[in-house]
């Protein structure tokens, strides 16, 4: 998901100064114009608004991995640009024959920003917590806890073996990071860290709230992999700037100006209006990709929503094509097509249950209302951060289509921080609310079917079907417990309606190489264009 932004926990954030490597510098406290000094030693990064914090394993938050996944933290494993898992702190991996046991043999000498030499305890403490914290991730092994072995080796051992531990691992959404363990242990049971330190190739060194955060060359870095061999998050990764800014300017307008001006080099995010204004310049370099599905996300423990025959009518009115036009104002930055893994998932791509995506159907959906027993007092209420224009004006859009059927609709737009807290601890509030998730290589991954996450899908066939795909030595097999769950979710259950997929652009200038765009912002390896 890509917005948990500015005042999630603006506590935490008032003057946050935690050091990765020593804390900050007497530059970068004289504030923006220096910080924004340009030259070669300085990239500029403007988000699209600011995290609520940098715990990338306890949020899965786009722009918070924009910010430290692959630059402040690193894994066991990674992903190449093909999906395909290579070794990152790791330097192997053994699995046995029946995959219920996995070994990781981890690289020795690397160092943490705060000096301390990676082991094997700080590696458990964080997977353990990276499991304890990602409900997909302790589903998929089963409560399964990795062990030490000695000083260079964990292992995990599960009672129920899995084809899918590494790829959960490079992955998910909620990242497993590797980070000291008494910075694991400091923080608590289930708490956010107050330190960033990580392994990557830049430390976190200081965060203005409201202004930037900076992130500065971790000098004893060491590179994994051949020179020049870097793909998707995983590679030999280099630190070619001395500081990394990240500014939050909160508008297109000052986004736009400012990497024409060149106080931004680089932009994470890149409106369909403001498209044409860099498009054909090669003074700019624009990166895209089909990066969110974008879903409507049922309350399923209580209210309105609970009833699958309310579900099914929701999902029976809404126009895809509507709702996606009005978010992002051009045709060619969305698709439409029922699947809920992308189709760049050639495993796991399907159509099964199509027939029930983007019906635009009133007349259907109202009989379904009438099945349910809808009332006149009745109220569907869709909660919304007020801050996601995109997901803004879809909320609006689906309220008129319920209200040009006879049903009361509400949209309860919110700021960031009461949004979440709305939708994380009173579901009482609300019945649905509106979201957006990126690719996945496997479908376990996608937290919308997790049983303990807003929404609580907590259907018994489902979660037993994602139980039986992850312990399934044969693909095929896997596969059509898939397709099969697809279908029975979108003709039956219904625990989300899916909008559609969009595409997610963002800008360089052109002095700056190596940014692309996955399923989020990667721009660890940026580097200034070779004269």
């Amino acid at each position: 998901m890509k917005r948990t932004l500015a005042l999630l926990l603006a506590c935490v954030l008032c003057v946050c100064c935690l050091a990765g490597c020593g804390g900050g510098s007497d530059s970068a406290a004289n504030g923006s114009e220096t910080a924004r000094s340009g030259g070669a030693a300085v990239l500029n990064i403007a988000l699209d608004g600011e995290p609520g914090n940098l715990d990338c394993v306890m949020s899965s938050d786009d722009i918070i991995s924009e910010v430290v996944y692959g630059s402040v933290f690193e894994k066991l494993v990674a992903f190449t640009a093909e999906d395909q898992v290579i070794c990152e702190l790791a330097e192997s991996y053994d699995v046995n024959e029946d995959h219920t046991v996995y070994t990781y043999h981890l690289r020795q000498g690397v160092r943490f920003h705060n000096g301390e030499e990676m082991t094997a305890d700080d590696v458990v403490a964080s997977m353990n917590r990276w499991i304890d914290n990602a409900d997909n991730a302790n589903s998929l092994v089963g409560g399964a806890h990795f062990e030490k072995v000695d000083d260079a080796t964990v292992q995990i051992t599960m009672e129920t073996g899995t084809l899918y531990l590494n790829e959960m691992i490079a992955g998910l959404g909620q990242q497993a990071a590797i980070m000291p363990a008494s910075v694991i242990e400091a923080a608590g049971e289930g708490d956010l860290v107050s330190e960033y330190i990580g392994t990557g190739p830049y430390a976190f060194d200081e965060w203005r709230a409201d202004q930037y955060i900076r992130l500065v060359a971790n000098a004893g870095y060491q590179p994994y992999g051949e020179e020049g061999d870097y793909s998707g998050w995983g590679g030999h990764k280099t630190a070619y700037y001395d500081e990394v800014y990240f500014y939050f300017p909160g508008d297109t307008a000052t986004v736009v100006d400012g990497i024409r001006t060149g106080e931004f080099d680089v932009a994470n995010t890149l409106k369909g209006d403001d498209y044409p204004v860099f498009e054909g310049n090669d003074d700019y370099t624009i990166f895209s990709a089909e990066t969110e599905l974008q879903m409507l996300i049922f309350n399923k423990s209580q209210g309105v929503g609970a009833d699958p025959l309310v579900r099914q009518a929701v999902q029976a009115v809404i126009n895809s094509n509507d709702l996606l036009y009005a978010a992002m104002g051009n045709e060619d930055f969305y698709k439409l097509y029922s699947s809920y893994m992308f189709q760049s998932s050639a495993n796991w791509y399907t159509e099964a249950g199509g027939a029930c995506y983007n019906q635009n159907d009133p007349d259907a959906a109202r009989a379904l209302f009438d099945q349910a027993g809808w009332t006149d007092d009745d109220v569907f209420r869709i909660l919304v951060n007020s801050d996601a224009t995109d997901y803004y004006a879809e909320a609006q859009v689906i309220q008129e289509e319920l209200r040009g059927i006879g049903i009361n609709c509400e949209v309860l737009a919110y700021d960031s921080a009461t949004y979440s807290t709305t939708r994380n601890t009173k579901p009482e509030a609300w019945d649905a609310f509106i979201t957006g998730f990126g690719p996945k290589v496997l479908p376990n991954m996608n937290l919308f079917l997790s049983a303990s996450w807003a929404g609580w899908c907590d259907d018994a066939r489902i979660q037993s079907d994602l139980a039986a795909i992850a312990a399934e030595s044969d693909l095929e097999t896997a596969r059509q417990i898939w397709s099969d769950l697809q279908a029975y979710m979108y003709e039956e259950y219904v625990p989300v309606v899916k909008f559609g997929t969009t595409e997610r652009s963002g800008v360089c200038t052109s002095e700056v190489e190596g940014v692309f765009m996955k399923e989020r912002m990667v721009w660890v390896n940026a580097h200034p264009v070779s004269e």
